[in-house]
This record gives structure tokens, sequence and C-alpha cells, in this order.
């Protein structure tokens, strides 16, 4: 009886059924993978791959549309809306605590100014921009001591661009024409502070904690509301910090909207550290150590946060090649997907994603959200951030991952962090020349 099956299937056993099934489905195609091209036995096995596959779908009642290429009927119904989203929302997230370099807060005025909502619009997608969250509003609430810059940073930025053209880089130019100190443009937080969390001096916390764990509780906490209510009302979240602090609020939010997400997490580090791991006690290189449920204890400020809502196979890196001798321990012991650069020059970008996609969602259902940090990709190609390390994705590498994402159909939020335009000059003897289709028209 395929009613009383799906009901089954909708329940508690059923959704382990399901990942029993996407496990088998797995390693068949692991198994193709590494069998000899267009034989009888990799024929045979590509085949129960895909009556797998089709026999999870009609257990699941679902309309199973070419995997990786169309949207189904997702679990619990999560998708239903997918095939009508034609709306981003963007939403500015210009958290940067933790971070020292005057300009990474700058994200999301740059990608505004340099023209992103009309290149969406081109490509017959509604916008929607949300603002930049106030953080510092949200600070104050809270009983922190808040004090902005004398100089407003934005508007520095874009005397910056105007008089410049960018051609020294930010803090360079506030230093040299404003009379400046670098350091001095960020937003500082007192100390003192109801909470009493924050320490009076810049010493590394005990182990197991974090610093400034309530500061960016509250912070990254803002994010979610405000990923949540996008997701909720069916627009595609499109999040811009910042650092990768914010991803641990918006994957977080997606999760609660779409609870069989699947996440591709593109970055030249893993950000998977734990407080007891952590060299620096720095959150922006844990978000996903705490998504994935790996601390120890919990954090002040993150009462509100659902730890471990991300499970380990539901998550794939692509890109990494900065990573911390315990971080690589604690992810080779575990069931996330890691895709280093090695990978990438061995296999070429193309298979990278059909391994990866494969990995998180072999049976093609699930909903799907990236979280792209700019520093993966080389700094030949994006100087402007300011966690560069060299030997990174190409520009054609970067934007055929987002390609690949898109025509899935299944992408509903984004995550474009660590842009610090501050960090990047560009002398006019090595300026690229504008090309054709380069800018909006």
């Amino acid at each position: 009886n395929m009613s009383e099956r799906r009901k089954h299937m909708s329940g508690d056993n059923g959704q382990r059924d399901v990942a029993e099934l996407e496990e088998l489905t797995r390693r068949i195609k692991a198994l193709a993978r590494n069998t000899p091209d267009d034989t009888v036995l990799q024929t045979s096995l590509m085949a129960a791959a895909t009556m797998l596959t089709k026999g999870a779908a009609r257990a699941l009642g679902r309309d199973l549309s070419p995997v990786g290429r169309r949207p189904s009927t997702a679990f619990k119904g999560s998708l239903s809306a997918l095939r009508s989203m034609r709306t981003i929302r963007f939403i500015g997230a210009p958290f940067c605590e933790g971070q020292n370099l005057d300009g990474a807060d700058l994200g999301p005025t740059a990608l505004r100014e340099a023209g992103l909502q009309p290149l969406a619009e081109m490509l017959g997608w509604s916008w929607e921009d949300a603002g930049d969250l106030d953080f510092a509003a949200e600070f104050e609430r809270l009983g922190f001591e808040v004090s902005a810059p004398h100089h407003h940073p934005v508007e520095l930025y874009r005397e910056w661009v105007g008089d410049s053209g960018m051609q020294d880089n930010f803090s360079t130019w506030v230093r040299r024409r404003k009379g400046i100190a670098p350091g001095t443009l960020r937003r500082t937080v007192s100390h003192q502070n109801p909470l009493e969390a924050l320490e009076e001096e810049a010493e590394p916390p005990p182990k197991e904690e974090v610093v400034n764990a309530p500061l960016i509780g509250a912070g990254v906490r803002l994010v979610y509301e405000s990923v949540l209510a996008s997701a909720a009302a069916g627009r595609f979240a499109l999040t811009c910090g910042g650092d990768h602090s914010i991803a641990a609020g918006s994957i977080c939010a997606l999760h609660k909207v779409y609870p069989d997400l699947g996440v591709i997490w593109i970055d030249a580090h893993a950000d998977a550290n734990t407080p007891r791991t952590s060299p620096s006690a720095h959150y922006h290189g844990m978000p996903a150590a705490h998504l994935l449920g790996w601390f120890d204890n919990g954090i002040d400020g993150f009462e509100w946060f659902e730890p471990g809502c991300l499970s380990e196979n539901r998550l794939a890196y692509i890109g990494l090649r900065d990573i911390d001798a315990e971080e690589g321990r604690m992810l080779r012991a575990s069931n996330v997907h890691v895709f280093t650069m090695r990978e990438v020059d061995k296999h070429g970008i193309a298979k990278v994603m059909e391994m990866a996609l494969s990995a998180i969602d072999p049976n093609g259902f699930r909903p799907l959200h990236l979280s792209l940090d700019i520093d993966a990709v080389d700094p030949h190609f994006a100087p402007g951030t300011g966690t560069a390390a060299r030997g990174g994705l190409s520009y054609r590498e970067i934007h055929y991952i987002a390609e690949e994402m898109a025509e899935t159909r299944r992408l509903v939020g984004m995550d474009l962090v660590e842009i610090n335009p501050g960090a990047a000059s560009f002398p006019a003897a090595e300026r690229p020349a504008e090309m054709s289709r380069d800018e909006p028209r």
C-alpha cells in the first residue's frame, strides 16, 4: 500500500530509511567511479544506484525530475515553493568582530555599489534589499557600551574609490589622506557590560571559551533572525558579510525551514576548530564545528543556537588548503566530505562538483545552501580579503561552482563572506581593462 508506505516514510523511522538508502546509493556510486569506464560492472552499478534513487522517490511520493537539474517535492514539503522562488533578499551583515583590518565591514556596501542588483535583475530575479543589520543597536540594547568610529567607514570608502581609484589600499589611503591611524575605523565595544563576559586584557581566554562570546552570539543571532524571516517568506536569502561567523546564523536558520538542508562550503580554511582546539579562540574559525555539534559545551551568548543541526554527511568542503593540524584530524575522523585544492587539481572542478553534490545529496532531493568565503579564490583573482592564501580557485572555477549550484534549482540561500575591499589595491598599470559584460549596462 503506497499511501501507508509514504506515511511510514514521513516519520522518524522513515527518515532513517531515507538516510540508509542515501548511504547505500552513495557507496554504490563511489564503487562505480572506481570501476573502469564502460564496463559491464560499472553499468550495472550505475543502474542499481538509479533504481535506488527512483525507489526512494516513489516511496516518498515525490515527482522525480532529472537528478541535480530540477527540484522535486521536498521532504515534509519544504521545497514546494522553490519553483516560484524568484526574489533575492539581500541581507547586509557587516559583522567582523575578531578581525582587526580596516574595511572588513565594507563588503555589503561594495557589492551594492558594484552593481549586484542590476546584474541579478538581468537574470530575471526580483530584488529586495533588507539593508545592513544594525549590530551596534543590538549590542547597546543588551547593555554593551558601543563607541561608533569618529569617521564613518562607508563614507570614507566611497571617497577612497572616487579619489584614488583603488590604486592604494584603503588603510594606506586613509592614513595618507586623512591622517587616521590603522584600526581606528572599527566599531569598539566596551568590555564593561552587565554580562561581565569580556576581559579587560586581550589575552586568550581559558580553554573551551571563545573570545567575546556574548557579543558574537548576539550578532550571529541577528543574522539568524533575518535569514529565518526571509526563508519563511519564500525568499532566496543572500547574506553578505562580514566574516564567516555569520554562517552559523544563516545555516541554522535555513535548517529550521528546510530540515533536510545540504551545504556546500567553499573556503581556503575549514572554520572547523572548537574552543578546545582553536589556536586563537576566535569564533570566525569555528562556525562549521558549532553547526556540526563538535563543541564539548555550550558557550555564552548562543543559548538560542541549535548545535548539531547540520549532519556531518550533509556538509561538503571545496577548495581547502590551509587547515590546522587538530582541525584536520577531526575532519578525517568525521563523515564530512572534504575536497581540497589537491582534489580540484587532480580531478578538475566539474568532477569535484559532481562528487560533492552526490556526496551530500546522492538522490538529488535536498534543498541546498552555498557558503562562499572569497578567500577560496586565488588572491590573483580576488585580492580583496584579509585572509588571502595562495593556490586557490581560478576565476572560471569559482564561476563554475556557482553555475552548478544554480543549475540544481534547489539552491535556497547563500553566504558571501570575508570580502574586504579595503585590503585590495589595483595600481593603474596592473588594472585589467574593462571587458564586455563585466558590468551591468
